[in-house]
């Protein structure tokens, strides 16, 4: 552990004069971040509106990507996933477990991170309509922070393409720590855990339907069930409250388009310390073509702001931009099994790459 630890600041010296350099070009971009959410909120909320048919049904079974950032700092509120604005017509039930392989290395005037683990998370969510148009759902989530068995894989990847690794390549594979260094406050958790995470109560309404389109709010709580100590949860609950889309394409091209907009307030966490954002807005928009019976091929974008204040790239700063593909296979009309990836597209702000496996159960009436 110590040689690691030693490895770990001989790294975070090496990269501090040019991670300066480049955060102090990156504090001029971001020095309106608060008007550049508002803008991107705005844009997604466009490029969704827009494709939206008046003619057809919505389909039963089109629902956006599961994605969540899974980043040691954002993990731990309450930023809920994407999901299809039509509610659930008695029981559905989605199994989705997701691995995010991390590696961040920045340092900063009195400010320093170096996340390098992986986090696993695998979630059991049930959803029941008890009534039309309304349907109450919860989450139960299980959650790993280790070291993992990712690295020689991403390295291998980094190399056959000629990219740039970060850093990553230099430190021993599949090691696991996770420190942040602050002005006010510092954590530095070496220890390896597992154990059930944040519980997710969240209760779906649809307030607007007609031919090929839901709009539907949903408002939720976050329990603070999990250990905060290693990372399992945040210790505290969160309060959220989102607006969701689903409808077709404005053609005869099999898409459907899904969309959130939604703001939670994060209760306090220790971990995080005194720079802890609690006013939150997240915001997402997805695609799912159907190519045939079977199969879809589905594109997700998603975004949220930073859960704390700081100027290094690792912690958040400027807001989260994810990436996400897919694939969805059809194994009969009740099951579905969806494949998929996420890219931080604002690069360092989300895990490095996170890979991921849904299964779910949609009962046809």
């Amino acid at each position: 552990m110590s040689q690691s630890m030693n490895m770990a600041n001989v790294k975070s010296s090496t990269l501090k004069s040019s991670t300066v350099k480049r955060l102090t070009v990156k504090q001029l971009a971001m020095k309106n971040s608060d008007m550049n959410g508002l803008s991107l909120i705005g844009s997604v909320l466009a490029l969704f509106l827009v494709p939206l048919s008046a003619a057809g049904s919505t389909d039963i079974d089109s629902d956006p990507l599961w994605v969540e950032n899974l980043s040691p700092l954002a993990g731990l509120v309450a930023l809920p996933t994407m999901r299809s604005a039509e509610p659930a017509s008695g029981w559905q039930v989605d199994v989705h477990t997701a691995i995010a392989s991390h590696f961040v290395a920045q340092e900063l005037d009195d400010e320093s991170v170096f996340f390098d683990g992986e986090t696993t998370r695998i979630s059991l969510a049930a959803e029941y309509g008890f009534a039309p148009d309304w349907s109450a759902r919860v989450t139960l989530p299980w959650v790993s922070q280790d070291g993992g068995f990712l690295d020689s894989t991403i390295n291998s990847w980094h190399d056959f393409f000629g990219m740039s690794d970060g850093g990553r390549s230099q430190f021993p594979d599949d090691q696991f720590r996770y420190r942040y260094t602050g002005p006010e406050h510092a954590f530095d958790v070496v220890e390896e855990a597992s154990g059930i995470g944040d519980v997710r109560a969240e209760l779906n309404h649809v307030i607007h339907r007609d031919a090929g389109r839901v709009a539907a709010v949903a408002v939720g709580y976050k329990f603070g069930t999990g250990d905060e100590e290693t990372l399992q949860g945040s210790g505290s609950g969160d309060v959220f409250a989102v607006l969701r889309f689903s409808g077709r394409h404005l053609s005869d091209l099999p898409l459907t388009w899904h969309g959130q907009l939604g703001y939670t307030y994060a209760g306090d966490a220790e971990l995080i310390g005194p720079e802890q954002r609690n006013n939150l807005w997240f915001v997402g928009v997805g695609l799912d073509w159907r190519i045939n019976e079977r199969w879809s091929f589905l594109a997700q974008y998603d975004g949220h702001s930073a859960v704390m204040n700081s100027e290094l790239d690792g912690t958040g700063e400027g807001g989260t931009a994810m990436l996400s593909l897919g694939t969805r296979w059809r194994m009969s009309s009740e099951w579905h099994l969806d494949l998929s990836f996420i890219e931080d597209i604002k690069v360092e702000s989300a895990p490095d790459v996170t890979f991921q496996a849904t299964l779910r159960w949609r009962p046809q009436d």
